[in-house]
């Protein structure tokens, strides 16, 4: 479970009660792949292998044709409640790292020394724009009404994938916006054509979301938050078309 009950005091009109209220789960998650250190992680701690896969091909570490399936990940917990997960991968080489910090939002951009890097590196997705707004709005929706954790919490995302017939697909909830992106791609691994799926958002869109939709060569992403600038340049550079603040017959449409 992502979230547990835990007693707290309320502040209602003044007067202060004594309740129990729901919280997201925060864990740990170490990953090894082939037992060499890669990624640190904060994460929910439901769905791990989704996590773990969807995470090692967003992050280009995999490609949608590497042979790796669900009983190559290996997830244990240890006293502290860390969750350790190693992913055995046969002739892939991964660099690890051995001072490893916490992996966050924009790790990867932090590591860069120019703004042109951000893109370098990144391949360009196959144009793909036969996506309805309806489609997208109706899309977006049916996934917030199935957002459980956030409904209990208030503190969890969720991230999606839809076809162009406007049938959501897969969907995943985190605590954190990108893992939720990476839970949802893994969920999803060896099962449909990115391409041919949209991504959509249940929170903003920022450089990070753009370069992991671009290494599965999906092209298109939706949001009913905002895109950050960097988002926007990388999209148009790579292929992608970003609809952000989605309603139901208004968007912002970058690509």
């Amino acid at each position: 479970m992502n979230y547990r009950e835990i007693p707290i005091s309320r502040l209602e009109m003044g007067e202060r009660k004594i309740q129990t209220d729901n919280i997201a789960i925060e864990s740990l998650v170490k990953l090894t792949v082939n037992q060499e250190a890669l990624a640190n992680l904060l994460a929910s701690p439901e769905n791990c292998d989704d996590l773990i896969l969807g995470h090692l091909l967003a992050e280009g570490h995999i490609n949608q044709s590497t042979k790796i399936d669900k009983s190559d990940i290996v997830t244990k917990v240890d006293d502290y409640g860390t969750i350790l997960v190693d992913v055995t991968i046969h002739d892939v080489e991964i660099n690890s790292n051995k001072s490893l910090g916490i992996t966050t939002t924009s790790c990867g951009a932090c590591k860069l020394d120019g703004m042109d890097l951000l893109v370098e590196g990144l391949p360009s997705v196959e144009p793909s724009n036969n996506f309805e707004h309806s489609a997208i709005y109706q899309g977006l929706m049916e996934m917030s009404d199935n957002q459980i954790g956030f409904i209990k919490t208030g503190g969890m995302h969720c991230a999606g994938l839809m076809s162009k017939t406007g049938k959501l697909q897969f969907q995943s909830e985190d605590i954190g916006r990108h893992n939720a992106v990476d839970k949802v791609i893994g969920r999803a691994f060896n099962q449909i054509n990115f391409n041919d799926s949209i991504l959509l958002l249940s929170g903003r869109c920022g450089w990070d979301i753009v370069a992991k939709a671009a290494r599965c060569n999906i092209s298109n992403i939706a949001s009913f938050g905002a895109c950050s600038s960097l988002a926007a340049s990388c999209a148009r550079s790579l292929g992608i078309t970003i609809h952000s603040f989605v309603k139901e017959n208004n968007s912002v449409i970058i690509g």
